[in-house]
């Protein structure tokens, strides 16, 4: 694929004070990816489609670049290319890239910041009536509110790393791996619902 260059501004102050937002990125419990291939000099185009012709470029990410994250689209272009459509700070509205210029990445895992069984604090019948933070996450990441519970579900929105006062529906949904997915209740969501991975809230004192 032929890199250009590009340059353009990206909006990462407004990003990072939305509390809720249609796209999102990176969020820790999620499998993440690292521009590869890519010459020192060149950057990785993102364009606003699949493949090169016809398709326009809305951003840039230089080699090396971490802390992608793959939306669960793709598609094949014309010359038979796989490409992804992936969110990430620089681009915060998405675009596509190659997927042969991705690789995953290792992420480390969430401290541990309870003794108790996985999901437990949301087991209690007045969990719904508590407060929670979010915990876990890394200051310059994000947690992704999906549609249902699991990866596999779209994003639907955001919470910054430090958010507070989350509120849950009391709903949860323990997965074949073993994390705990948890309901949300907000107007900035679509239907007002969205499920996030339980490990990375806790309780407000």
């Amino acid at each position: 694929m032929a890199m250009t260059r590009f340059s353009i501004a990206a909006p990462l102050l407004a990003f990072a004070m939305l509390l809720f937002a249609p796209v999102a990125s990176l969020q820790a419990s999620e499998v993440s990816y690292r521009v590869v291939g890519v010459a020192s000099n060149d950057v990785l185009n993102v364009r606003d489609r699949i493949g090169v012709s016809g398709s326009t470029i809305i951003g840039i990410l230089p080699p090396g670049t971490g802390g992608i994250v793959w939306t669960g689209q793709q598609g094949r272009a014309n010359d038979g290319g796989l490409w992804y459509r992936i969110i990430h700070p620089r681009i915060p509205s998405g675009g596509w890239v190659n997927a042969r210029f991705l690789r995953e990445e290792a992420s480390a895992a969430p401290p541990v910041t309870s003794a108790e069984p996985p999901g437990s604090l949301f087991k209690d019948h007045t969990a719904h009536q508590q407060s929670y933070r979010v915990v876990g996450v890394a200051a310059n990441d994000v947690l992704n509110i999906r549609s249902g519970p699991g990866i596999s579900h779209g994003i639907v929105g955001m919470l910054p790393p430090d958010a507070r006062n989350v509120r849950i529906t009391g709903r949860i949904r323990t997965l074949g791996s073993g994390a705990v997915w948890v309901e949300l209740r907000s107007a900035a969501l679509p239907d007002n619902l969205g499920w996030v991975n339980g490990r990375f809230l806790d309780r407000m004192p």
